[in-house]
């Protein structure tokens, strides 16, 4: 696991400097602490920090083919480099080490672009051709690991890290107000966005090529809904622990020591147990609550039962964090701003794993792969609610539910808000309904927030029609695992996981899993309204019953609750009328607004004002001097 750097100038008379990769390099040490190398030739400069994992003595970067025509830099894990290893030596290539990085680079001097359709793991990669005179940049399928480029009419310069580009003092931070706007409305910047103007992200299972000044990105993978699995839910479940176990069993492979992230729930237990089964024993497991009142959020007692019956190494955390405090630093870390209070309970529980491993095993995706989310639920509601008599709909229940009050952190007043939010969109196109639900801000409301709002791209419509099957949930599923699986769930891993020096592996997102559970289908993923059917039925018989029968608990903090205490008074100073004006991105009447009918419990805005309080806090970090 590393960061990459890298500079590219489009006229080859103009050098590039090692001095330059050294500057960006150091501003993400925390990436990669045990080591760090350079290249330069010309008008080309790659470079890189390691965090060794495998192949601890040998596997120094940048790694080149035995004639130097060809170099790499590599951040990531391949794992299923040990399979390729014999038949390239047998094609004549020798190698000098036992890494996995040093096996990417020749497959790509064998196939070339298409060697990327040869590799199963998460990477953000660059490849110095000197044949062919070309920079080749990829990201790996799913999106697992960052990779972003700035371009101007001179340079592309590209990194693992945002800050790592803007630590050259001739790049400077400027605000893009189409990524703000992409914010607003997502809760994350979707690819190719980010919110610095010229600084785009490579989007997943892409490739760049930059030759002369050409530069061409194309996509290299895709995943298809077609051909449904046509087994018996027997065999289709048998088929996905065999899969699972497969895709946790290449994770496995390590040099420094491994553990795993254990909620109690169906996703993080599941691989523990596979891990026991494949003969990891005393696996070391970690978990994080917060103590009483925090129902909402606490696993700790699952997650102990779970591991006292396996027999793991187990770790916890209660913490009660100064949220004041670590916002600013974890904020800071993960580049842009987020709507999503996980990155900080992310962070906690990485540190706390660090302490013992340096690779953890999490069980990132299996909500997006196989159904566990309850807004997945809407494509069943729609067949009832549809029903039910529209006078009955918008006259009674929309007018019950919108004057009752809100809280996602009492269990009544959040069914309240669970419904509110749905019986309002329940008229809308599938596709509007799922935007609208999912939204952070919707339309009317952030236009009258955004003082410079832009037009942007609608995501919704376009995954939904990009997508090769017409089953609502397989759209949806589509949606999520474009969206907000890479560039909000995964970013904010790789971020927190990296910032303690810390390799996260995530099994469900192998991409032959990914494209397996695509070809399962719907009603076996859920099945009425029973959530996660298929994987449930994949370890019946395997599991402690408990497993399947706890409340499914979300990943996150009590950000609402700390919206109303500890980042009160850091709400009210980032929102303040005076602030927004001097600042000039909000309008303070739309922001006042929300925040009144929020502590008045009027409206819920907690992920609202979580997205303006991490903007704000973001705002300060990179564009406030």
């Amino acid at each position: 696991m590393c960061g990459i750097v890298g500079l590219y100038y489009f006229d080859q008379e103009k050098k590039a400097q090692a001095s330059d990769l050294k500057v960006m390099a150091d501003s993400m040490a925390h990436r990669g602490p045990d080591d760090e190398g350079f290249f330069t030739q010309d008008n080309v400069a790659i470079g890189m920090r390691r965090l060794s994992i495998i192949d601890l003595g040998g596997g120094h970067q940048p790694i080149f083919t035995p004639n130097k025509r060809k170099v790499i830099v590599f951040n990531g894990e391949v794992y299923n480099y040990v399979d390729h290893r014999p038949a390239l030596e047998k094609k004549g290539h020798k190698f000098y080490t036992k890494s996995d990085t040093e096996v990417v680079l020749h497959l790509y001097d064998e196939y070339g672009l298409d060697s990327f359709q040869h590799l199963n793991g998460m990477f953000g990669l660059a490849i110095w051709d000197e044949d062919e005179k070309q920079l080749v940049l990829a990201r790996d399928r799913i999106g697992i690991k960052p990779l972003y480029y700035y371009r101007d009419d001179e340079k592309v310069v590209f990194a693992s890290e945002i800050k790592s580009i803007l630590a050259l003092p001739f790049i400077q931070a400027e605000l893009d107000m189409e990524g703000v706007a992409a914010f607003l409305k997502y809760g994350f910047t979707p690819a190719p966005y980010t919110v610095f103007k010229n600084i785009k992200k490579i989007p997943p299972a892409h490739f760049v090529r930059l030759k002369g000044r050409d530069m061409q990105i194309t996509r290299y993978w895709d995943v298809s809904y077609q051909n449904k699995l046509t087994g018996s839910e027997d065999e289709v479940a048998e088929q996905l622990y065999q899969q699972l176990k497969e895709a946790v069993k290449y994770r496995l492979v390590s040099d420094v020591p491994l553990g795993a992230f254990l909620s109690g729930g169906m996703d993080s237990s599941g691989i523990v147990h596979l891990m026991n089964e494949l003969g990891t024993k005393s696996t070391d497991t970690y978990c994080i609550g917060f103590g009483q009142g925090f129902d909402a959020y606490n696993e700790l007692e699952a997650a102990k039962r779970f591991a006292t019956d396996y027999q793991t190494n187990h770790h916890e955390i209660l913490v009660k964090p100064d949220v004041a405090t670590l916002f600013p630093k974890l904020i800071a870390g993960l580049d842009e701003p987020l709507a999503d209070s996980s990155f900080l309970v992310t962070y906690l529980v990485s540190q706390l794993a660090r302490e013992t491993v340096t690779v953890i095993l999490s069980g990132v995706g299996g909500d997006e792969l196989f159904g566990g989310y309850r807004r997945y639920l809407n494509v069943q509601m729609n067949k009832y609610v549809k029903v039910m008599p529209v006078w009955f709909r918008r006259n009674v229940v929309k007018k019950v539910l919108n004057s009752v009050p809100v809280d996602r952190n009492s269990t009544m007043l959040n069914y309240f808000r669970l419904g509110k939010a749905y019986f309002n969109t329940a008229d809308m196109e599938f596709s509007q309904q799922y935007g609208s639900y999912t939204s952070v801000f919707k339309d009317d409301f952030r236009e009258q927030l955004a003082l410079h709002d832009q037009q942007i791209p609608n995501f919704y419509e376009k995954y939904f029609d990009e997508c090769d099957s017409d089953d609502l949930l397989d759209k949806i599923m589509y949606y999520d695992l474009k969206t907000s699986l890479p560039e909000q769930l995964l970013m904010l891993t790789d971020k927190m996981t990296m910032q303690v020096s810390l390799e996260g592996r995530v099994p469900f997102l192998d991409h032959n899993m990914v494209e397996f559970a695509a070809r399962v289908p719907s009603d076996m993923k859920i099945k009425g309204f029973k959530l996660r059917h298929i994987q449930k039925k994949a370890f019946e018989n395997r599991f402690p019953d408990y497993v399947f029968q706890q409340k499914k608990k979300g990943f996150g903090a009590p950000v609402g609750v700390w919206i109303r205490n500890e980042l009160k008074d850091m709400a009210h100073d980032l929102l303040s009328e005076t602030y927004l004006r001097n600042q000039g991105v909000f309008d303070p009447k739309t922001v006042s607004k929300a925040m009144d009918d929020h502590f008045q419990m009027k409206e819920d805005y907690t992920d609202n004002l979580l997205a303006l309080i991490t903007f704000q806090i973001w705002y300060q970090s990179y564009l406030g001097k």
